[in-house]
């Protein structure tokens, strides 16, 4: 098969060819001037010629982080306990099967033109094409254009944004827990984790995480061990009084709120063409997905059955509350946090790695460059992520001081911004778009009616739901935080009896 990048390749190396000829030729014409001038080249980034210097990655590595983005299996039974049992199936099972079908489009829809190397670019091409499609003028369509691009950009950006903090969240949340001896207040914490993840954040693009994406994905599974272990060795349903309760008042709200959180535990796909773009062969795109969904749907239900029955209504977002204080328990939040600790990588670097686009930086380049901030796009990563972390770890702190459940509402809210836009139904436009002919069937394009309708519904009560709740708690002061394990809280379901192996 012909290589798609290879013309893009071809250009931009040639471009990049003369930028490097055209600065060397510059640094000799100042080197006669100045005898202390800088040997490194001045080599400006743009975005094609970045992409085209991307290293490329294998299909175990882009896999890997596609099933680890999508690994939220613990927050499960804590949505099926705020939405019922009924609709979370219902909600769950059209999840699954709508975004395995948006995550295909958007490999069909990169196949067609591989210049789509982000989302927001994807979108608007599609959106071009079906305006042109239905008659309007390209003048028009070509102004119109830029501008859808960056407003899926804006949306990009702020659902990643949103979700990084939700990764320093969960891990301010872990070592408050696992370290109880040491006071301290949450936002403490949260600083003490940006200082923690500014290693990780410096890793240059996708490709690179190659070498350490696997260690995320070992403690996943670990943690999904404990999670069985736990429920299966105390049995609350049957060794506990008063025991677990199901089927509390379910209200519009509280539904509403899951579909944002069924649409963060199917997300990512808003990252899916920045991983296209970086993969060796972008036409393996669906052993990806089948990967991904074919292990991830059956660990989903598996963890919402046995969470939900184990704890009933009193299933918390984090569910490592639900477990006692015991060295299990332990093993798994440090396990969860190595993971959280890779996902605010994760979730950030598209992002960071746009903005150092845009700034000329190119992120592919160590330290044999300069850019045209006089330092090396190593330098300047450093300082710029540094940066970027610490609002991140400040927007995290604001929501750690907010008293409830606020990982499920961080979650869906994240999920309810622009995860619901980017995996449910822009995909269906961009399937109308790049896609569909005159020849698709009807059943076809009803399909790709209802997805995009339900997407957008998803969408707008999802954030209803979970803006409800963050506004319904109240600002505390968490100085130290305090956490209380099964059987201590009166909601417990082993409050009386206590936990008996």
């Amino acid at each position: 098969m012909d290589n798609p990048y290879a013309d893009l390749s071809a250009a931009n190396d040639e471009e990049s060819a003369g930028l490097v000829r055209a600065n060397d030729e510059n640094a000799c014409d100042s080197s006669s001037n100045d005898e202390n001038a800088s040997p490194l080249v001045q080599l400006d980034a743009t975005e094609h010629s970045v992409d085209a210097r991307l290293p490329r990655a294998d299909v175990r590595t882009i896999a890997l982080n596609t099933w680890l983005y999508m690994a939220t299996p613990m927050s499960m039974p804590a949505t099926v306990a705020v939405a019922g049992a009924r609709w979370s199936m219902v909600f769950f099972t059209y999840s699954a099967g709508s975004t395995y079908w948006t995550g295909r489009v958007l490999g069909k829809a990169f196949l067609a033109d591989p210049t789509c190397t982000t989302y927001a670019k994807m979108t608007s091409k599609a959106a071009s094409r079906v305006l042109i499609r239905r008659g309007v003028d390209e003048s028009k369509v070509g102004k119109w254009e830029p501008r859808i691009e960056f407003a899926v950009l804006v949306l990009q950006f702020v659902t990643y944004y949103l979700d990084a903090t939700v990764q320093i969240v969960y891990i301010t949340q872990y070592f408050g827990q696992t370290f109880t001896n040491v006071k301290m207040c949450s936002a403490t914490w949260a600083l003490f984790v940006g200082v923690m993840s500014l290693p990780v954040v410096q890793i240059p693009t996708i490709h690179d995480s190659g070498r350490v994406v696997a260690l995320p994905c070992v403690a996943v599974v670990v943690a999904l061990a404990v999670f069985f272990g736990e429920i299966l060795s105390t049995r609350p349903w049957e060794k506990c009084d008063p025991g677990p309760t199901y089927g509390r008042v379910v209200t519009s709200a509280s539904v509403f709120n899951s579909l944002g959180n069924f649409a963060y535990g199917f997300g990512g796909h808003g990252l899916y063409p920045e991983e296209l773009r970086e993969m060796k062969n972008p036409e393996d795109w669906p052993k990806v997905l089948n990967i991904t969904y074919g292990t991830m749907v059956p660990i989903y239900l598996l963890v919402m059955y046995w969470g939900y029955k184990a704890y009933g209504d009193f299933a918390k977002g984090n569910i490592n509350l639900n477990f006692p204080h015991n060295g299990a328990n332990i093993v798994s939040m440090l396990m969860q946090s190595v993971q959280c600790y890779y996902g605010v990588f994760f979730t950030s670097i598209t992002l960071m790695m746009r903005i150092e686009t845009y700034l000329g930086v190119d992120p592919t380049r160590g330290w044999s460059v300069v850019t045209r901030y006089g330092v090396s796009p190593a330098v300047f990563r450093l300082v710029f992520r540094t940066f970027f972390l610490a609002t991140e770890v400040i927007v995290a702190a604001i929501f750690l001081a907010v008293s409830g459940d606020v990982i499920l509402d961080i979650q869906s809210l994240a999920g309810a911004v622009g995860m619901t836009a980017m995996t449910f139904f822009l995909p269906s436009l961009i399937h109308y778009g790049f896609n569909m002919t005159e020849r698709s069937s009807n059943l076809e394009r009803f399909w790709v009616v209802v997805n995009f309708t339900m997407g957008v519904a998803i969408m707008f009560s999802g954030l209803y739901g979970s803006l409800s709740s963050l506004f319904a708690n109240k600002l505390v002061d968490q100085c130290p935080v305090e956490y209380v394990y099964a059987p201590h809280d009166p909601r417990d379901p082993c409050y009386v009896s206590g936990i008996h192996y």
